[in-house]
């Protein structure tokens, strides 16, 4: 075998000329890839227009988020939050009362889709303020009722 560029004869196995320096191309290298039986239905509107065309791929469109028609009643939770506050439970109220005047104020901005997810978590807070209310008034009334019971008096508790 000879050099493509000197014409200088080269060892078996060479990867550079010796007499150049260039790199030896070997024909041996060359890689092509063996022949495979192809469906012809299956590739012969690809053939017959001379070139690959990609497959079109189907679009898919997401679901469109869901947008309330109308703007949550947010002043009633507003109201609400307030007058939890007022009588039993403080702490949810208040968070209740963020929550409705964040969703007021989304609603006046006409994002009425985060206004909604705001009242509703407005109304999960006052819930819980409010059973949580109950809960506590029953289990007072429960211990008065023992403590009357067992003869405890108010005059005990203070002496």
């Amino acid at each position: 075998m000879n050099c493509k560029n000197c014409g200088a004869e080269l060892n078996e196995g060479a990867i550079f000329c010796g007499n150049c320096g260039m790199k030896v191309e070997n024909e041996q290298n060359v890689y092509e890839a063996p022949a495979q039986d192809y469906h012809q239905e299956t590739y012969s509107e690809y053939q017959e227009q001379g070139s690959y065309v990609p497959p079109v791929m189907p679009e898919y469109q997401a679901e469109p988020a869901y947008v309330p028609a109308e703007k949550p009643n947010t002043v009633l939770w507003i109201v609400l939050a307030a007058v939890e506050i007022f009588t039993c439970c403080q702490l949810t109220g208040i968070v209740s009362l963020i929550y409705a005047i964040l969703g007021h104020v989304a609603a006046e901005k006409g994002d009425f889709a985060d206004a909604e997810k705001k009242t509703k978590t407005a109304k999960t807070w006052f819930w819980v303020g409010l059973v949580l209310g109950i809960v506590f008034i029953i289990a007072y009334f429960v211990l008065v009722a023992v403590g009357v019971a067992a003869g405890i008096t108010e005059e005990f508790l203070y002496y």
